[in-house]
């Protein structure tokens, strides 16, 4: 989820090559709903958090970092350890 526009969302996956999909939420609702807005130069950003939707429909796993790398790799290490969520 991201505050940026689509077209560029799209555009840094293209050049990242990045595998994941990217949610534009350029009016920031959803961000400010989660709570990991930031407000900046009078924009709303969101923090890197990555969050894991139980089957329940709650929040089962989050975990914040500015590296995407990290938040990836602390994701991927919680749902090893918990494969039934």
């Amino acid at each position: 989820m991201s505050a940026d526009p689509i077209d560029k969302l799209k555009d840094f996956q293209a050049q990242e090559q990045a595998p994941q999909r990217f949610v534009a939420d350029p009016g920031g609702d959803v961000i400010k709903a989660y709570g990991v807005d930031v407000s900046l130069l009078g924009g709303t950003k969101a923090k890197r958090v990555t969050f894991v939707i139980g089957k329940d429909g709650k929040v089962a796993f989050s975990y914040f970092d500015w590296s995407p790398l990290t938040n990836v790799n602390k994701t991927v290490e919680w749902l090893q350890a918990h494969p039934q969520r």
